[in-house]
C-alpha cells in the first residue's frame, strides 16, 4: 500500500506538470495568434487608409504592424510608399533599397528612388535610377514612365558645368630622386585646376560636349619643377544597351620649368556598365601620341597606351574599387657620358580604393596601389621598378558641389639601379567647387 501511494503521488505530480505545460503551451499560441491577427489588422487598416488617401495615418498603421514582427516584401513598399508620400523621404528611401534587393521589386524600387531624387533636386541621380529601370526593360509601363521622366530631366541637365580647385601642400621629395642624390629638395607648393564642359547637342549620356582643362603647380623656393598644362577636347557618349560608352579626343600642351614641354594628343575609349544591383565593370583604353617642344626633352617623345579593368561596388555606406593597368610605352632613350636610360617601360599596376561614408559631409577615402615597371635592358642596364603608394584622404562636403579635403600621400620606389630609389611624402589640404 504504501508503494502504491508513493506511486500515485508521483503519477499527480507528472499530470499537474503535463497539464501547466499544455496550458502554458495553449497561452502562448492564443498570445501568438492574437498578436499576428494584430499585426495583419494594422496592416489591412493601412491599406485602406493608403487608398482613401489618409497617408499619415497609413503610415501609422503600417509602422505599428512592423513594431509587432510582421515584416514582409509588401509591408515594406506599402510603408515606403506612405512614407513619399507624406514627406519623409530620407524613410521612404531606406526601405526601398531594402527593396533593391530583391528582384522582383528592384525596378519598382528604382523608379521610387528616382523620383525621390527628383524631389531633392538631385537630377544626376535621378537619371541614373531611371535609366536602370530602362536597361532592366522587365516592366513596361515603369520603362515608359521612366522615359518620360528621362525626357524631362534631360531637357533640365546642365548645358554647362565647370570645377575649380585649390591645393596647398608639402613635398618633401620634388624630383623623386634617391636620398643619396644632392638633387633631393624639399618645398611646398600650391596646385591650381580648373576644368569646364559644354553639351553641344544631345544628352550628357547621349550626345556631343566640349571641354577644356588647365592644370598648375608651382613650388615656393624654385622654379625647376614648376609645371602647367592647357587642354581641350571633345567628347561623344553613347549608350549601348547597358553600357555607358564614351570617345573623348584631345590635345594638350604643357610647360615644366616655365620652358615648353610637350604636345600630346590622347585619344580615350572608356565604358562602363551594371553586373549587378550597384556593382559595375568599366573599361577604359587610352593611346598617346607625344610630341617634344624642346630639345633637351626629345627622348621622352613617341607614343603610350594603356588598358584597364576596374570593378565598381557602391553600399549605402561605402564605395569599394579595384582596377589592374597595364601600361605600354614607345619613346626615347636619354644618352649621357654615364650610360643610355630607356624610357620605353611596360607597367602593370594593381589599386585598390575603398571610400567610406561617415555621414553625408565626411567621406574618408584609402587608396593602396602596386605598379612594377619592367624597363628594355641595354648592353649594361637591366632596369626593373618596383613602388608601393599608399594615400589616405578626408573630404569635409559642404553642399553637394563644395568640399574641403585633407590628404596625405606617401611613395616607395625600389629599383635594381640605385639612383632610382626613392621614397617621398606630401601632405596637402584644398577646396574645389562646381558650378
Amino acid at each position: 500500500m504504501r508503494y502504491i501511494k508513493r506511486y500515485a503521488e508521483h503519477g499527480t505530480e507528472m499530470n499537474t506538470h503535463v497539464i501547466n505545460r499544455y496550458f502554458f503551451t495553449a497561452l502562448l499560441f492564443l498570445f501568438s495568434s492574437e498578436l499576428l491577427a494584430t499585426a495583419e489588422s494594422d496592416y489591412e487598416l493601412g491599406v485602406a487608409s493608403y487608398k482613401a488617401g489618409d497617408n499619415a495615418a497609413a503610415v501609422s498603421y503600417f509602422e505599428a504592424a512592423m513594431k509587432q514582427g510582421m515584416d514582409t516584401v509588401s509591408l515594406q513598399y506599402n510603408l515606403a510608399s506612405s512614407y513619399y508620400k507624406v514627406g519623409r523621404y530620407e524613410d521612404a528611401k531606406h526601405y526601398f533599397k531594402l527593396l533593391q534587393k530583391t528582384v522582383e521589386m528592384a525596378d519598382i524600387a528604382d523608379y521610387h528612388l528616382g523620383l525621390i531624387a527628383i524631389k531633392e533636386k538631385d537630377g544626376t541621380l535621378a537619371l541614373r535610377y531611371f535609366e536602370s529601370v530602362v536597361s532592366s526593360g522587365k516592366d513596361e509601363k515603369l520603362v515608359k514612365l521612366s522615359n518620360q521622366h528621362l525626357d524631362v530631366l534631360s531637357n533640365k541637365e546642365d548645358r554647362s558645368k565647370s570645377k575649380l580647385g585649390f591645393n596647398l601642400g608639402h613635398d618633401d621629395n620634388i624630383s623623386s630622386v634617391s636620398e643619396d642624390s644632392v638633387l633631393g629638395t624639399a618645398d611646398t607648393f600650391y596646385e591650381l585646376s580648373a576644368a569646364a564642359d559644354v553639351l553641344i547637342t544631345g544628352r550628357r549620356k547621349q550626345g556631343w560636349l566640349a571641354d577644356a582643362a588647365l592644370y598648375g603647380i608651382e613650388y615656393s623656393d624654385t622654379d625647376t619643377n614648376d609645371q602647367y598644362v592647357f587642354a581641350l577636347g571633345l567628347k561623344r557618349t553613347v549608350k549601348l544597351a547597358d553600357w555607358d560608352t564614351a570617345i573623348h579626343l584631345s590635345g594638350s600642351k604643357s610647360t615644366y620649368g616655365g620652358d615648353d614641354l610637350q604636345t600630346i594628343t590622347k585619344l580615350d575609349l572608356s565604358g562602363r556598365k551594371p553586373v549587378a544591383k550597384n556593382q559595375w565593370i568599366k573599361l577604359r583604353y587610352r593611346v598617346e601620341d607625344i610630341r617634344s617642344d624642346n630639345a633637351l626633352y626629345d627622348y621622352l617623345q613617341g607614343s603610350r597606351q594603356r588598358a584597364s579593368v576596374e570593378y565598381q561596388h557602391l553600399s549605402d555606406n561605402s564605395l569599394k574599387q579595384l582596377q589592374y593597368e597595364l601600361d605600354l610605352n614607345n619613346r626615347g632613350e636619354l644618352v649621357t657620358s654615364a650610360g643610355s636610360y630607356d624610357y620605353s617601360p611596360t607597367r602593370h599596376t594593381v589599386r585598390g580604393v575603398y571610400t567610406h561614408f561617415v555621414s553625408k559631409q565626411w567621406w574618408l577615402t584609402g587608396d593602396v596601389s602596386y605598379r612594377m615597371s619592367d624597363f628594355e635592358p641595354s648592353s649594361t642596364i637591366d632596369r626593373e621598378d618596383n613602388q608601393w603608394r599608399l594615400a589616405l584622404a578626408s573630404d569635409y562636403r559642404f553642399d553637394k558641389t563644395f568640399k574641403l579635403t585633407a590628404k596625405y600621400q606617401y611613395t616607395d620606389n625600389a629599383s635594381t639601379l640605385d639612383q632610382y630609389d626613392y621614397d617621398k611624402s606630401v601632405i596637402m589640404i584644398g577646396l574645389s567647387k562646381l558650378f
